[in-house]
């Protein structure tokens, strides 16, 4: 039953982070540009369907993430101990990071008078929001290999604890 969990927390915290992540890369790379580069009389119309239509993937995916990474981090806090000590401080920093990312793609979907002065410089917090992005997966690849000792392996009657390298299901990799 613990795999069965693990997994619905894994996949409803990646799939979702996939697509905030690969949306903020093709609107950088790919979305963005192109709107600059056109002119056409149905330009604010499109971007405005369009930011309508991505704010609600944004608050759906957000959701999941936040939940999702909130119940992954206390289950794996309350079940496993991190001989490096690193891994919380890293975890903390990863959920301040996820927070500030989600908060400018919020406002850069928005529908407030603040999200549209926010807008004004859209090409900055695009390319701001994207670079934590890729910041952020990069902390979040440094904690998935971070060594775990199972909690209550390390009684003194026991055999010396088994240290199982980034792999949070019990499989040595």
């Amino acid at each position: 039953m613990q795999f069965v969990l693990d997994l619905v927390l894994r996949w409803s915290h990646i799939l979702p982070a996939i697509i905030l992540v690969g949306g903020s890369l093709y609107m950088v790379f790919a979305l963005y540009p192109a709107m600059q580069e056109t002119e056409f009389d149905e330009k604010a119309q499109l971007k405005a369907s369009i930011r309508r239509r991505w704010a609600k993937v944004v608050m759906i995916c957000a959701g999941l993430v936040v939940l999702s990474g909130l119940a992954s981090l206390t289950i794996n806090a309350m079940t496993y101990d991190y001989p490096q000590k690193y891994y919380h401080g890293v975890a903390g920093m990863k959920a301040l990071l996820a927070l500030v990312i989600l908060y400018i793609a919020s406002l850069l979907s928005g529908r407030s008078q603040n999200a549209e002065k926010f807008r004004e410089k859209e090409g900055f917090w695009l390319k701001t929001n994207a670079s934590l992005a890729i910041v952020l997966v990069l902390m979040a690849g440094s904690l998935r290999i971070a060594d775990r000792v199972p909690k209550g392996a390390d009684s003194n009657d026991s055999p010396a604890p088994e240290v199982i390298s980034g792999d949070p299901a019990g499989e040595k990799s």
